[in-house]
């Protein structure tokens, strides 16, 4: 009989002990996520995000124009690769100190093709003219 009664107050003891500590986590996590969704807590949150946001745009646009630099580099590269396999040449050095200028691309053409015509001057810009709205003002409700 002592061998029951023993194991049944250890029973006991464990569930409500278990129960309390259950109760104890549960009512932390609680008051936890209260204190998180609080509005000070939210404007925090927010602050540290767009703060995160900000920073990592910084890099995203230095390395966005790092990659566009390599890649327009990459492509002159294969311009004048295809240039020099149809037989054009160009003096690419630095202009001299006297002034002479580099060989515009037009000269850059085959002898074989005809030189291109020069560029018509760009038509002027249309602007576009807002329509008059149909709807009246609301100054006709008085009347």
């Amino acid at each position: 009989m002592p061998k029951r009664t023993f194991w049944l107050v250890t029973g006991v003891a464990i569930g409500a002990g278990s129960s309390l500590w259950a109760e104890r986590q549960v009512r932390r996590t609680v008051q936890q996520a209260a204190a998180r969704l609080q509005p000070d807590a939210l404007v925090v949150g927010v602050g540290r995000s767009a703060r995160q946001v900000a920073d990592s745009a910084g890099i995203r646009m230095r390395d966005a124009v790092a990659s566009g630099r390599d890649e327009m580099q990459r492509r002159e590269e294969e311009l004048w690769a295809d240039l020099a396999a149809q037989g054009v040449t160009a003096d690419l050095s630095p202009p001299a100190r006297s002034g002479a200028p580099r060989p515009a691309p037009e000269d850059l053409v085959d002898d074989h093709r005809p030189p291109r015509s020069p560029r018509s001057p760009r038509p002027a810009p249309r602007l576009r003219m807002r329509r008059r709205s149909s709807v009246k003002s609301p100054s006709h409700l008085a009347k």
